[in-house]
């Protein structure tokens, strides 16, 4: 499927499809609980090739609950109200350039998240609290990329990478072998945090290239 057209709309795929963007851009609605762009559960899709806007309505910008697979997208948060991305099924990120939100990537417990390449910046935090530019509950794997942290409030604690654990779901690991992170936090934030009960053990670093 091919957009032809810059469009605003809240796009459901519930097909296993290749959307390609073509350099479009598509824009969600205001309509709360919407997601500019989902992928329904039990669907498989490639979304290549545009840019993807969020809107005001404090939801996600894209949600998915399939298998997706993101490559050379544009995709860029409308509010700090909730992630930019949500995902509860299988993502793939290939590339692409990934901006703003309360955390830029969200995952969520029990799901599969591959980060290859693309640049992920977070420039949002609250008054107080963790927020992340990847902020994990699954099993989650960094290849490359490029993470960039640029927040700072006094009371906040703005991270890179966090790891969290839900009771009763699958303990999450995430697997670090390459990419650039960098946190600009003027206070002692980190790369990488385990949120709650999760500990470096939740955690495996091989790889990459970090500025603190």
């Amino acid at each position: 499927v091919t957009l032809l057209k810059d469009t605003t709309e809240d796009v459901e795929v519930n097909k296993n499809i290749t959307l390609d963007l073509d350099g479009k851009t598509l824009t969600g609605t205001k309509t709360s609980g919407k997601a500019s762009l989902t992928v329904v559960k039990g669907a498989t899709a490639t979304v290549k090739n545009g840019t993807i806007l969020g809107t005001e309505n404090g939801y996600y910008t894209i949600q998915n609950n399939g298998t997706a697979t993101f490559e050379d997208l544009t995709a860029t948060a409308g509010n700090t109200g909730s992630s930019m991305i949500d995902n509860w099924g299988t993502l793939t990120i290939t590339s692409g350039t990934y901006t703003g939100g309360l955390n830029v990537v969200k995952s969520e417990e029990n799901s599969t998240l591959v980060i290859k390449g693309g640049e992920f910046t977070l420039d949002y935090c609250p008054d107080s609290g963790y927020t992340a530019v990847i902020l994990v509950y699954g099993d989650t794997t960094i290849n490359g990329g490029k993470f960039i942290q640029n927040a700072t409030k006094n009371w906040a604690n703005p991270q890179v990478v966090m790891t969290g654990v839900v009771e009763g779901a699958k303990a999450p690991i995430t697997r670090v072998t390459g990419g650039t992170f960098t946190n600009n936090s003027g206070k002692a934030n980190d790369i990488f945090h385990g949120l709650g009960k999760a500990t470096s053990d939740n955690f495996e670093v091989s790889g990459g290239t970090f500025n603190k």
